[in-house]
């Protein structure tokens, strides 16, 4: 009696394999993106944090000499991008910064995995937006994440 495969279960179970995998891996794909998106919506929700740090010190968004705060000003780089370790996926820029005011927004990097998953922002009154598919979008109190 022989034991053993012979090489055509061996090819049959190969191509079974191959079509699971095929059916599986898009769905696998979209939970990664969604994951990457929730990390760095929280890393945009710690810089927030840090914003309103800052205010609570300076009494303001502004610098003494008048000018709007800069990433940097909160103990940060000059040119974030999340995540923090690994390869990039979103550039982070703090914008229209003013005396009680500010905009953070995460803009996905091109030719990166989350590129067509669009871009999401937050501003000082917690307002969020993210829309599938478009970089930018203007945070409301009717938008979300």
């Amino acid at each position: 009696m022989k034991k053993g495969f012979s090489l055509i279960e061996l090819m049959l179970v190969i191509v079974i394999m191959a079509i699971l995998i095929m059916m599986v891996y898009p769905d696998y794909q979209q939970y990664v993106r969604h994951t990457k998106r929730i990390e760095a919506q929280a890393e945009l929700t710690a810089l927030a944090k840090q914003l309103q740090r800052y205010k609570v010190v300076n009494l303001t968004f502004l610098k003494a000499n008048g000018k709007p705060i800069t990433l940097v000003d909160i103990g940060e780089k000059k040119m974030l991008y999340l995540p923090r370790a690994g390869r990039p996926l979103y550039q982070i820029k703090l914008s229209q910064v003013g005396i009680n005011s500010w905009l953070l927004t995460a803009t996905p990097l091109q030719h990166s995995t989350q590129w067509q998953d669009g871009g999401f922002a937050l501003n000082h009154r917690g307002e969020k937006c993210w829309i599938q598919g478009l970089a930018k979008c203007v945070p409301s109190a009717t938008s979300q994440w």
